[in-house]
């Protein structure tokens, strides 16, 4: 019995690294996505199916790895790539979209988890390259 209770941590601490590994990659992929999104042409109507803090958490990776430019060369705003999204996608503004970003990544437990483990899963389970797309719908 110890024996397998020990393979079992070491095969769980691989698959950590691996999983963790895997977010790194699918948190840039959600960066891409969304960066292409926000710069696609307004001639199709999207909408959003997830939660307004799933797109907070979405638009915080495009954020942090710095996707997207102004004209001027500089990196946009969090706040300008929030109000952006909310305009394409029809819906309200929120009134303090950091806090919507905190408390998504504070996300814990199997029922609450992260847009970025969540769209691995999907990426696992369905073989698909870019799972944030299944979360909007375009007409």
């Amino acid at each position: 019995m110890f024996d397998t209770l020990l393979r079992n941590t070491v095969n769980s601490s691989v698959a950590l690294t691996e999983r963790k590994a895997m977010e790194r990659k699918m948190r840039i992929q959600i960066a891409k996505d969304m960066a292409f999104l926000l710069t696609c042409d307004g001639d199709r109507k999207m909408t959003w199916n997830a939660s307004k803090t799933d797109l907070m958490e979405a638009l915080h990776w495009t954020f942090m790895n710095d996707t997207l430019a102004n004209d001027d060369g500089s990196p946009c705003h969090f706040c300008a790539l929030v109000e952006r999204a909310c305009r394409l996608f029809g819906m309200t503004v929120p009134r303090n979209p950091r806090r919507a970003v905190t408390r998504a990544c504070l996300r814990l437990g199997v029922r609450n988890a992260t847009l970025c483990h969540r769209c691995c899963v999907i990426a696992q389970a369905e073989n698909i390259e870019r799972p944030l797309l299944r979360m909007i719908t375009f007409s």
